[in-house]
């Protein structure tokens, strides 16, 4: 028997199983998710805030995305929206539409399962 025979009827089948057996396990670990609903607490600056986008990333991939805009004479309220990722840290970064201006900035967050994360912002958009 040949090299090229050993490999092609012995290593080949077995590598193509093993290469299998990994894609079927990433697969599954998939599914192990977090879901957390994070809250922005503006504070005093909430009469100030036009809008917020945000985007919540892992390893510099962006696995939740969120935008609120207040409507015309309104205050927007506390924004909340429900993550879901598969790492428990993660980098949310927001923008901040104010009446006097635009801010931009990043939070690391930590996330367990069920919780509220509750960020207070007011002091990142202090004049």
């Amino acid at each position: 028997m040949t090299r090229y025979d050993l490999f092609r009827k012995r290593i080949a089948p077995v590598a193509f199983a093993v290469a299998i057996a990994l894609l079927v396990r990433e697969t599954c670990n998939q599914q192990e998710r977090t879901h957390a609903t994070v809250v922005l607490d503006f504070g005093a600056a909430t009469t100030n805030v036009v809008s917020v986008d945000a985007e919540l990333s892992v390893d510099h991939a962006i696995v939740n995305t969120f935008h609120q805009a207040r409507l015309d004479g309104q205050s927007i309220g506390t924004p909340k929206f429900e993550a879901v990722t598969a790492e428990r840290d993660a980098i949310l970064h927001l923008e901040v539409e104010l009446t006097n201006g635009h801010r931009a900035f990043d939070r690391h967050v930590h996330l367990e399962e069920g919780a509220t994360v509750r960020l207070a912002l007011g002091s990142d958009l202090a004049p």
